[in-house]
């Protein structure tokens, strides 16, 4: 019997979402792959049928889409300052967002860690933040954001809040008073 490549398609698809109904018939529309396809269609809210009509095909794909995201890991987001790249009071810059971001983030972790408005400004809350967390870390306090200010704060937020992949230890989360 010739095998159909939508069948196949559809069984990989049932495979990823709906493991247990298996073993499929390898390319044969059987009778595992319509039950498969009624509990689907039963759990969607959509027409009973065991038949793969477009509204059911569509739905198909959708959730077998949404799965294989769910399944991938997250796509990391690598951010740097461009070399000579300084960001200083008074500035306005898109980066600024995320130094406010993990500031507030490490302030559930660090004591006595100033407080920051995420504004995307280097204003005078970030500049004594920044200042602050420069010399925790024995940098120069100039309140700027410049290459080894970001490399320190970055790495921080690694060591505290993590960055997903479970590889790096966080710690416990303080809840602020």
């Amino acid at each position: 019997m010739e095998q159909q490549p939508d069948i196949q398609e559809l069984q990989e698809m049932l495979r990823v979402l709906a493991p247990d109904d298996g073993p499929f018939e390898n390319g044969v529309f059987g009778k595992q792959t319509q039950k498969a396809v009624e509990r689907f269609q039963r759990e969607r809210g959509l027409r009973v049928t065991g038949a793969v009509d477009a509204e059911t095909w569509n739905a198909l794909q959708r959730a077998y889409e949404n799965e294989m995201i769910d399944r991938q890991a997250a796509e990391p987001l690598e951010i740097i300052l461009q070399p000579h790249q300084v960001l200083e009071k008074g500035c306005q810059n898109s980066n600024l967002y995320l130094v406010q971001a993990m500031i507030r983030a490490l302030d559930n972790y660090i004591p006595d860690m100033p407080v920051v408005d995420v504004n995307g400004r280097l204003d005078g809350k970030t500049e004594k933040a920044i200042k602050w967390l420069q010399a925790c870390c024995g940098l120069p306090q100039s309140g700027s954001v410049d290459k080894n200010t970001w490399r320190f704060l970055a790495h921080e937020y690694r060591s505290m809040v993590g960055d997903g992949t479970g590889t790096f230890p966080v710690r416990q989360h303080t809840p602020v008073q």
